[in-house]
């Protein structure tokens, strides 16, 4: 029977210079590394490369890690030690890092609160592919918008993953579901309770949402697009409804006629998990524990995926500077 190769040494991604593409060197980690009271070390798997990632390692980022820095923000794979007081997670657990610089490493070291241990049947690879887009529908609609059954949501985008997210999530909590999606440089309007469809030019959305609506029209809207379909989706909001601005994926950040929320009694709602991160750590990874339950038990659908080998950090940019429509992770097991 043949031996047991011994590991590859540690490694990590060193961004040296900002840039489209940057300068990454591969380089060894110092070793071993050891956690501190209230951390863990980690065996990554892989590692997600985020629109996030994305800018910051063009310098573009509000945020601006002095050089030379390890970039990466939500990592996968399997515990290798803990530190002194951390009781939720022990040795070879598998477990998903979010939030915590440094991830394009083959290890990393991460504070204890911001690990959570992945549920039976979830891959490390589905679950850091669905952190963006699946956390953000899941606190949109659960924690900022409140949603109960019976309710209708009204998902902008629909064809991308926070809309596809979001008709999952909202259809397993019991709403009336209506999208907004583009189809051929006209936008598509569904009636999914119905299975009836329009199609309207980008210019009659507001009269195509009248119609897909009716007078009742839609007690929450997701909204991670912006630019001209917001303001005709805020006109179709019913009383008491909510506008989860969650991003504007579509181009021009948007203005709404303030009377518009007056007369209808609503709000427009911020969805920001990179806040809810900084201001309240324990809700994020909670929200992130039951979006991975999520995934695990069927509900929601893993984003798509494809893996770049991690030394090759040009192929990897290169694939996400060119989308295809799935998630780019970093293999470090490769």
């Amino acid at each position: 029977m043949s031996a047991t190769p011994p590991p590859l040494p540690a490694y990590a991604l060193v961004c040296r210079e900002y840039g489209n593409p940057p300068q990454i060197a591969v380089e060894a980690l110092a070793q071993p590394l050891a956690p501190a009271a209230g951390e863990v070390v980690i065996d990554v798997a892989c590692a997600a490369l985020n629109f996030t990632d994305h800018l910051m390692m063009q310098g573009r980022y509000q945020d601006k890690p002095a050089l030379p820095c390890v970039p990466g923000l939500d990592a996968a794979g399997t515990v290798r030690a803990v530190g002194a007081g951390v009781t939720h997670l022990k040795s070879g657990d598998a477990v998903v890092s979010s939030g915590v610089v440094g991830a394009y490493a083959s290890q990393l070291v991460a504070p204890a609160s911001r690990v959570i241990p992945l549920p039976p049947g979830l891959s490390p690879q589905d679950a850091v592919a669905s952190i963006n887009s699946h956390l953000t529908a899941y606190h949109g609609l659960v924690d900022r918008a409140g949603l109960k059954a019976g309710e209708r949501v009204l998902v902008l985008g629909a064809s991308g993953a926070v809309g596809r997210a979001a008709l999952q999530l909202a259809a397993h909590l019991g709403a009336e579901l209506f999208s907004v999606e583009r189809a051929a440089g006209e936008l598509l309007l569904r009636d999914h309770a119905r299975g009836s469809a329009l199609t309207v030019a980008p210019a009659a959305l507001r009269q195509g949402l009248k119609e897909l609506l009716g007078p009742r029209g839609a007690d929450i809207v997701v909204d991670p697009v912006g630019d001209l379909y917001t303001e005709p989706a805020a006109r179709a909001l019913a009383w008491r409804g909510r506008l989860l601005v969650i991003g504007f994926a579509a181009g021009a950040i948007p203005s709404v006629p303030m009377n518009l929320l007056l007369l209808k009694g609503a709000s427009l709602v911020g969805v920001y998990c990179g806040g809810l991160l900084v201001n309240e750590e324990a809700q994020f990874t909670a929200q992130l524990a039951r979006v991975f339950g999520l995934l695990a038990e069927g509900v929601l659908t893993p984003s798509t995926w494809e893996a770049a080998p991690a030394r090759d950090f040009a192929d990897a940019w290169q694939r996400f500077s060119a989308p295809r429509g799935a998630k780019v992770l970093l293999d470090f097991g490769r």
